[in-house]
């Protein structure tokens, strides 16, 4: 099995359930990224110099109103890091992300089952453009790819979403499409997962995910290529599958500790697979 990096963003959403009114909930972590190779457009896995990143995030909705609320997402700061095997040395960069601000409504509010739909936008605050080359580890090194440390363009995400709880479990699945302005193909996005409280004070939950660029975006663009390769799967036509197994650990009646470890399940495009792993705190408020 092909491991691989989920993107985008962690997937840390509420799902079809929405907070009451002036209620909430807030979530930030750390995530690390080891790049095992580079999965070019045509699907050509290639041996680059090591890679790395290391993201800070944060996630948090507040109820508005009933079956209404606000959330908003970003990464805060981005470092990636990055062999040069041509010059044999490692460069850093580091980047804001780019934060999205939406509006969940649930529209299915009953015992156990939960429908919603989003509507949130994503602003571009990160700088446009590649900041360092990405060779191959062999020589001749020549250039497969570019390292972005920001798309460069809005974008507009809409999401249906359904879940089902049990007495102490639930079930969960999401379906999206993502609007890319500035010449970007459009994505299509899913989820499907199961949780529930495992032992005492410990819970968890297992997710499979993936997002999918469609056929289009500016031809010009796609002239780019390799401009458009870049490992964090920030250029254009970056596709994936994955598996996430996340374990929260109840510190108190509003605060939890949580352990992610993501991987690929199928296969992945634009991208540079590798394991993931994410240690976040959250509050429900």
């Amino acid at each position: 099995m092909l491991l691989g990096a989920l993107l985008a963003s962690t997937t840390a959403h509420a799902g079809a359930w929405t907070p009451p009114p002036e209620h909430g909930y807030a979530k930030f972590w750390v995530k690390w990224h080891w790049g095992w190779g580079f999965v070019a457009g045509g699907g050509r896995t290639h041996r680059i110099g090591n890679y790395h990143d290391v993201t800070l995030a944060t996630y948090g909705d507040l109820g508005i109103a009933e079956g209404w609320a606000v959330f908003w997402h970003s990464d805060l700061v981005r470092t990636y890091t990055l062999r040069d095997p041509l010059e044999d040395r490692r460069q850093a960069h580091v980047a804001p992300g780019d934060p999205a601000l939406g509006f969940r409504w649930q529209f299915v509010r009953g015992d156990r089952l939960a429908m919603s739909t989003e509507l949130s936008a994503r602003a571009p605050v990160a700088p446009d453009g590649s900041v360092q080359e990405v060779r191959r580890r062999q020589a001749p090194h020549e250039e497969v790819g570019a390292l972005r440390v920001g798309a460069g363009a809005w974008s507009v995400r809409s999401v249906w979403h359904v879940g089902y709880a049990f007495d102490r479990a639930y079930v969960a699945a999401s379906l999206g499409y993502q609007y890319r302005a500035a010449g970007y193909a459009d994505r299509l996005s899913w989820s499907a997962e199961v949780g529930g409280r495992l032992r005492g004070r410990l819970s968890g939950r297992l997710r499979a995910s993936g997002s999918h660029s469609l056929p289009g975006g500016d031809p010009i663009r796609d002239l780019r290529a390799p401009r458009d390769n870049s490992p964090n799967g920030l250029g254009n036509g970056s596709s994936w599958m994955g598996i996430a197994m996340e374990l929260d650990l109840k510190l108190s009646a509003s605060w939890f500790l949580g352990l992610t470890v993501e991987g690929g399940a199928g296969p992945i495009r634009r991208l540079s697979g590798g394991p993931v792993i994410s240690l976040s705190v959250s509050t429900q408020y």
